[in-house]
């Protein structure tokens, strides 16, 4: 899995979202396969109210030729709420220190909710990303010390996406169980930078639902041919840019051991994803089910963002992950006050 272009400050931060959503999805009208657009009913699969999915995070890193592995260093939580045209899919992805290699504390958490044809997006991510071993250490928060985290609010209409970043310092060691006190910080003192583009035709709100119309409705064509489903690229809007995500590769996988259990009837793809304004392109690989409650959903996950770093995730439902913070209503009514968003 590779990274090319140049990077930018915008694409570095849209390279750490990628690193935690290429493990989520959430619904959106979009990609079909030839055969499925002329067949009547659903064309992806069935949509999950109410599920959470947990992952284990397994973090590598190459020494010379051979890689190092920790099997046990964080975990993830994916959650969906709702229907098919009014719907919230949220993410929440974190290493925990005390088990993480040099006490790493990086995580982040995206909320994404679908209503109709407007989107609104929230997220928040630590900024320590680094092209080599030394500028990652370099970049390292310290123990007890100061962190900096990047803070998304975005909005998508048909036709364009609004959002608003900033960064920030939050004192202490705030890990991805305290996403109120990342909250508490950018109330009393963020400053905003407001952003915009347009929303071509036929653009996805979002990566994330781009990527889960992708793999839920090839998921379904998988069930219904032999061979290996078409897959069309698929154009979505994130921040500020216009991103292509392209399936390089796509191949079935009969079964998959991972530390949890054994998975079966599978597909594996390859995908990239490409920066238009830049020309950056970011590559990762997802292994999702294609039946029963599995359809659609990510099993297995890998992304390497350069030569020396690789993390992967693995569902293992056993793994201790926070519950989403917008469960909590008075989180949830503060994201939407930070936001802008009006009260229902």
């Amino acid at each position: 899995m590779t990274r090319r272009g140049h990077r930018s400050g915008r694409q570095r931060g849209a390279a750490l979202v990628l690193l935690a959503t290429i493990f989520a999805t959430t619904p959106a009208p979009g990609v079909t396969t030839p055969r499925l657009a002329a067949r009547s009913g659903s064309d992806v699969a069935d949509r999950r109210d109410g599920v959470d999915r947990l992952y284990r995070i397994i973090g590598r890193v190459r020494f010379l030729v051979f890689w190092a592995s920790a099997d046990d260093v964080g975990g993830a939580r994916i959650a969906w709420r709702g229907s098919e045209r009014d719907s919230i899919v949220s993410l929440l992805i974190g290493s925990e220190p005390s088990r993480a290699p040099r006490q790493v504390n990086e995580w982040g958490y995206l909320r994404e909710e679908v209503t109709d044809d407007f989107t609104t997006v929230f997220g928040v991510r630590t900024v320590t990303d680094g092209d080599s071993p030394e500028d990652a250490e370099a970049r390292r928060t310290p123990a007890g010390g100061p962190a900096e985290f990047g803070v998304l609010c975005s909005t998508v209409s048909p036709f364009e996406a609004r959002s608003m970043t900033t960064t920030l310092q939050v004192s202490g060691e705030a890990t991805y169980r305290d996403v109120d006190r990342v909250l508490a910080v950018s109330e009393r003192s963020a400053r905003w930078k407001q952003q915009h583009t347009r929303r071509p035709a036929g653009a996805a709100p979002g990566f994330l639902t781009a990527l889960d119309q992708m793999m839920r409705s090839s998921a379904v064509a998988a069930r219904e041919i032999d061979t290996i489903p078409a897959v069309s690229r698929r154009a979505f809007v994130y921040n500020d840019s216009v991103y292509d995500l392209t399936v390089l590769r796509v191949e079935r996988v009969a079964k998959l051991q991972v530390r949890s259990g054994v998975f079966q009837n599978l597909l594996r793809a390859d995908l990239s994803v490409r920066d238009r304004a830049t020309g950056a392109t970011t590559e990762f690989r997802v292994t999702y089910g294609t039946e029963g409650t599995l359809a659609g959903i990510p099993v297995h996950a890998q992304y390497q963002p350069n030569w020396w770093f690789k993390v992967e995730l693995e569902l293992d439902e056993t793994v201790d992950v926070p519950a989403d913070p917008a469960a909590d209503t008075s989180i949830l009514e503060r994201i939407d006050s930070l936001c802008g968003v009006p009260p229902e």
